[in-house]
């Protein structure tokens, strides 16, 4: 009797490119390359393929869509890896050059690599019969986004979890942000946006984006501002009602609607 070959898992990654060459920064990238690397580091061809932002707002969401387990790039802001970190895929910087460059030193080990990122991992949620059961080829590890859960800004008319939510985005008084992993509030006040003649959304949400929130929780937002928001990796929670902690609960219990088009525009 003859045994079944094991099957061969692969790795799947993706590189941000511009020509031949890796793209230098990972946020103004629109095509990637996806390519399978097996456990016995053979490399599958290349597949191109292209973000369209205005239709899928997260890169984060849009690769892992794809499938992919990390992405390999060479200079990526902050923002951006926490956005791929918060959807389960990993990040390796500090690669450049041409891409046949690049996938050679990451088959010969000269890059940065950690073990669990190497060919022929699995996370730890991920069993080779688990995934031949479901016919992934890739599974993202939860385990890993409960220890990384993200901020949550929620607007509002006073700096307290019991305020009431202001139901406009650019002009709310405050930004509450609840942090999840030790279930602290940041009170972030939006004078700037309450005075602005034009322009408030977009204040507004690069206060949301530089706290590092990865959600928002209002009660209408403006197009501008939605964009702003989206292209960062913002999820966008609107019809709030209630207090910012009720806001809270609801959003977490998932009794709210996700924004992914204009279709809850405010004026601001």
């Amino acid at each position: 009797m003859t045994l079944p070959e094991a099957p061969k898992f692969s790795l799947r990654i993706a590189i941000p490119f511009n020509g031949k060459r890796i793209m230098p920064r990972f946020g103004l990238a629109r095509e990637f390359f996806l390519v399978e690397i097996d456990t016995e580091k053979h490399l599958s061809a290349l597949r191109p393929c292209r973000w369209e932002p205005r239709t899928e707002p997260s890169v984060g969401l849009w690769l892992r869509g794809l499938g992919a387990d990390g992405v390999v790039c060479d200079g990526i802001h902050p923002r951006f890896q926490t956005v791929l970190e918060a959807e389960g895929l990993w990040v390796i910087q500090g690669a450049w050059g041409e891409i046949d460059e690049v996938l050679g030193r990451l088959l010969a080990g000269t890059l940065s690599v950690p073990p669990e990122k190497s060919p022929g991992y699995r996370a730890p949620c991920c069993s080779p019969q688990s995934i031949k059961a479901c016919g992934k080829t890739t599974c993202p590890n939860p385990e890993r986004r409960r220890k990384n859960p993200m901020k949550i800004a929620i607007t509002a008319q006073t700096p307290s979890p019991e305020s009431p939510v202001d139901p406009r985005f650019g002009r709310a008084p405050w930004l509450m942000i609840y942090d999840p992993q030790n279930g602290s509030w940041e009170s972030i006040d939006n004078i700037a946006g309450i005075e602005a003649a034009h322009g408030a959304g977009i204040q507004a949400a690069k206060k949301v984006v530089d706290h590092k929130a990865l959600a928002l929780v209002t009660g209408a937002i403006g197009p501008k501002a939605f964009k702003s928001l989206t292209s960062a990796g913002v999820k966008i929670y609107h019809g709030a009602c209630g207090t910012v902690r009720e806001a809270l609960q609801a959003c977490q219990q998932g009794k709210l609607a996700e924004t992914t088009s204009n279709d809850a525009t405010g004026r601001v």
